[in-house]
């Protein structure tokens, strides 16, 4: 049982932790993240750093943790928002959550994407969320119905595994 968590942006000092969940995440469900493992795995180094600070420049795009009393990476979630256009700043995108299976039930995913939404209209004037899910009915969908945000479409076939293809659920939801 995971007795206290605390919660605040990814920094620079944590690019190892960053890689080592986001390892986890794509290994354990690889059917809902668009990356797949063995690319993310296989990438240099250097791809992993400038990806990762690309993401740490809050905040129009951070990443969010969730870490134990000893530090442990538990769980994160990260937000960009994507359009430089002035009609589309309105919007931006949540993504990559995830939470080790051995710290869910905790409540961890509800607090990291609360303060992840919270963050996006305070710090960034976001009016409206956008998330999508694979695959559609999942726990994953479930999860985020419950956080309020609503299905506005599906993109079909949208991810190619070897298993055959998987539909994306767009969600959004206005803050």
């Amino acid at each position: 049982m995971i007795t206290a968590v605390h919660y605040r942006p990814l920094e620079e000092e944590d690019f190892s932790a960053f890689v080592a969940l986001r390892k986890e995440a794509l290994l354990n469900e690889p059917e809902a993240f668009g990356p797949d493992f063995a690319s993310y795995n296989a990438s240099p180094l250097i791809d992993k750093e400038h990806y990762f600070e690309r993401i740490l420049k809050y905040p129009f795009s951070f990443a969010l943790g969730a870490f134990s009393n000893s530090n442990e990476l538990l769980g994160m979630g990260c937000f960009t928002s994507p359009h430089s256009m002035i009609k589309r700043r309105h919007k931006g995108v949540m993504w990559g959550m995830y939470v080790k299976p051995e710290a869910r039930g905790n409540g961890i995913g509800n607090k990291l994407a609360d303060l992840i939404l919270q963050a996006a209209k305070q710090d960034t004037g976001c009016e409206q969320a956008l998330i999508t899910v694979t695959p559609p009915g999942s726990l994953a969908q479930k999860f985020y119905e419950k956080l309020g945000f609503i299905q506005y479409g599906v993109e079909y076939r949208a991810l190619k595994l070897e298993t055959g293809y998987i539909d994306e659920v767009l969600m959004m939801k206005v803050l």
